[in-house]
């Protein structure tokens, strides 16, 4: 049931020869209300000064910036994708810049075809393993009935593309009903248009953590990884598992924000935010909205932008449910929230620069996570507390984790460092899996219970 990573290429190249390139469409939604990026640029602005950076944030609004990464900082750097409409503008401003990606519809279209060629493939192998039961579902020796085709889902096939959020369910679901008494499902509640945050609970320890991907719904490779994490923990072959499972117990979700994650399947790839109308435009940053030093700054109140914080603390309801349900667990250790991109483990706090009491424990972790992650492909993580170490974010998941009482929070941003955006190629998954796992498990041999 095993497809070789060459036999994908194969097809991925061939279908992406086969598949005519696009003709430019205008940089607003088609008539199928499918948002495209027709020469959108991504560009990295380089903040040298403190002219620079009042520039750039006094024409972020008029010239419609989308922060790819939010670090506002002198001395630093910020990706941001600008319209062709606005471009000529942008230059006026006369910033230093470098072009990552020259048109992001391009990356989009290649996205698409790529995923295309492997959803051909997963779903041959699909048919194939309904076959072998002839179309009838499976029944387990304890007497577990599992789907036909349901062996499909057990693969590392299922890894080495991007997949809906159909299959997504499913293939949580028949994690959960294959491995009774090893996992149980559960769900934090219900989103803004009513989709459960679906997760599943692995290990019998005392000692608990909790981590989620794509609390952001364009970075599409936090719910990869933190499915590959969920596959290690119930058949991965590291034996360290099974102490980790009566160590701890794991409450894992793997699409935080259903769904703003349908919408970046749907119409608009690049969205961000949960699925919220405000003043006319869609969503509120779940990662600003959490009811701690909420709108403290590095949160906007325009509800247009990407970061934009909303009305009240807590009125996302995808940041509410999450955070009841960690408040509800006794004795949580850790709580990670997996993103993209740039590379980075980070510790709280995000909305201030003084570091908490218990900073130099929360640093050392990290630093261990990211020498595990690095042993692995070579990867390079930094690692800090969030406003030192990229900029300001108040009311964010782990400022809030932190402050009732989780030992060891951290918000961790995967792959890559720019040049894919948020459009990370599905070669990458199993790699930044691995890595994933190992400063994971580094984590997990360092926790203080």
């Amino acid at each position: 049931m095993k497809v070789s990573l060459f036999s994908l290429s194969a097809v991925v190249a061939l279908t992406t020869l086969l598949v005519p390139a696009s003709h430019a469409l205008p940089a607003s939604p088609s008539s199928n209300n499918v948002v495209t990026f027709d020469n959108h640029r991504v560009v990295r602005i380089q903040l040298r000064d403190d002219t620079q950076l009042k520039t750039l944030t006094a024409n972020e609004d008029a010239l419609a910036f989308d922060y790819f990464t939010h670090h506002k900082v002198v001395g630093d750097y910020v990706d941001v994708r600008i319209s062709p409409q606005n471009f000529a503008k942008f230059q006026a401003l006369k910033l230093e810049f470098t072009t990552l990606i020259e048109n992001l519809q391009t990356v989009i279209e290649q996205e698409k075809q790529e995923n295309s060629a492997y959803q051909m493939v997963f779903n041959a192998q699909l048919e194939e393993s309904k076959k072998l039961n002839n179309g009838s579902p499976r029944i387990l020796a304890n007497g577990v009935t599992l789907p036909a085709g349901a062996e499909i889902y057990a693969t590392d096939t299922w890894f080495q593309g991007y997949h809906s959020y159909a299959d997504h369910q499913t293939w949580l679901s028949t994690q959960i009903s294959a491995n009774p008494g090893k996992a149980s499902g559960f769900s934090a509640g219900k989103s803004f248009q009513g989709r459960e945050q679906a997760g599943i609970k692995v290990g019998t320890g005392p000692n608990h953590i909790v981590f989620h991907g794509t609390q952001h719904s364009r970075e599409w490779i936090g719910t990869m990884v933190v499915e590959y994490l969920i596959d290690q923990l119930l058949k991965g072959t590291d034996s360290r598992v099974a102490g980790y499972l009566q160590k701890y117990t794991f409450h894992i979700i793997p699409i935080m924000n259903p769904d703003g994650f349908v919408i970046t399947q749907t119409s608009n790839r690049m969205h961000r935010k949960n699925a919220q109308t405000n003043g006319g435009c869609i969503g509120t940053d779940p990662n600003r909205n959490w009811g701690f030093k909420w709108g403290t700054g590095g949160s906007s109140s325009n509800p247009c932008n990407e970061d934009y914080k909303g009305p009240s603390a807590f009125s996302a309801p995808e940041a509410k449910n999450v955070a009841d349900y960690l408040s509800s667990l006794p004795k949580v250790v850790s709580y990670i929230d997996f993103h993209s991109y740039s590379q980075l483990w980070m510790t709280p706090y995000g909305y201030t620069g003084t570091r908490p009491a218990t900073y130099p424990y929360m640093s050392g972790l990290a630093a261990k996570a990211a020498t595990a992650l690095r042993a692995v492909h070579g990867t390079s993580y930094r690692y800090g507390d969030i406003f030192n170490t990229i900029y300001q974010a108040s009311g964010s998941s782990v400022d809030y984790a932190y402050n009732i009482g989780v030992g060891a929070p951290f918000a961790v941003e995967l792959r890559d460092t720019g040049s894919n955006g948020f459009s990370l190629p599905a070669n990458q998954i199993i790699p930044s899996g691995e890595e994933t796992w190992e400063a994971f498990a580094a984590i997990l041999d360092g926790i203080q219970v």
